[in-house]
């Protein structure tokens, strides 16, 4: 009906909306409808993956009837055109699909938020970098109002790029060159949602090191506060430039065992140029340019807001 426009005006992000609530609740004809909705990009979100997990289960619902043969070849099709990593990431929602149902009535359970992170746009065509640890094992990413499909991941340098189906006039850039230890930095980000307010928050330190754990060189060690949530934000300079990927914090509990010290301030960012490095690779060119100006913190904080987003990971 919204999907037509037949009796009502057409409305295919509220259509999307129905199909999903239906879907969930195994109705064949609407989780096909979904792989269509996913592989086709309508409502603004295009997801072969996703196509691929709903083709698949309206072709193994037992009420398809003959939508099944129809839904398994739409699968098939989709498969083939599927890299590694898109093929691990539909097994992996498709496992927790499976367990969700066990010993139930072979509907799937409806995924529940089970943790966030942030991420920022990094092109006008709404591409979106994070942490690889924010979005793994994820059923469903959302950036509010959005399920959002991750195009790319590397669980080695703890990278994902995901894409929104829109065009932005506003996005972060990346610094033309390093970064010196004694620097200023600004991290953005969402920590701690539900305990703190839902609005982005800033918190400012320095650069303390050029390397991680274990002299890893693609890493920055940072004084600025960082909690639960910040992780996949942009780390800034003062003139608002990207120069890092805030990845966590050191794990107090475990060092003050091995030390009988409890370290302050410990934190660690993925450098800007690795992070360029990994968007380049999925065919995404960084923008970059020189700081030459330093900003108040609060400009700097003003400028994160309209590219820095919520992350939420549904399971």
């Amino acid at each position: 009906m919204y999907e037509t426009g037949d009796t009502v005006a057409r409305n295919i992000a509220l259509a999307a909306k129905h199909y999903l609530a239906a879907a969930r609740a195994g109705i064949p004809l609407a989780q096909y409808r979904l792989g269509a909705f996913f592989l086709e990009g309508q409502g603004g979100v295009r997801d072969p993956v996703l196509a691929f997990v709903w083709y698949s289960r309206a072709a193994a619902n037992e009420r398809s009837g003959g939508l099944a043969a129809h839904a398994a070849k739409a699968r098939d099709k989709i498969a083939r055109t599927l890299s590694e990593s898109e093929k691990a990431r539909g097994a992996a929602i498709m496992n927790k699909t499976a367990k969700a149902s066990e010993g139930g009535s072979g509907t799937a359970r409806a995924p529940r938020k089970r943790s966030t992170g942030t991420g920022f746009i990094v092109s006008a065509d709404g591409h979106i970098l994070t942490n690889n640890h924010v979005v793994a094992g994820c059923a469903e990413v959302r950036i509010k109002p959005l399920v959002v499909p991750v195009l790319a991941q590397d669980a080695a340098l703890d990278l994902a790029l995901l894409k929104v189906g829109a065009k932005f006039k506003r996005f972060a850039t990346f610094r033309d060159g390093g970064i010196r230890k004694g620097e200023t930095v600004v991290v953005a980000g969402f920590p701690l949602p539900g305990l703190l307010a839902s609005d982005l928050k800033i918190t400012t330190g320095t650069v303390s090191g050029l390397a991680g754990p274990g002299n890893n060189k693609n890493l920055i060690q940072l004084s600025a506060p960082v909690q639960k949530g910040n992780s996949g934000g942009p780390l800034l300079d003062l003139s608002g430039h990207v120069v890092g990927v805030v990845m966590g914090k050191l794990d107090a509990l475990k060092l003050a065992r091995a030390t009988g010290d409890i370290p302050q301030n410990v934190n660690f960012a993925i450098k800007g140029n690795v992070a360029r490095d990994f968007m380049a690779a999925n065919g995404v060119e960084a923008v970059a340019a020189f700081s030459a100006i330093d900003l108040p913190p609060a400009d700097v904080a003003e400028r994160a807001q309209l590219y820095t987003a919520l992350i939420e990971c549904w399971k």
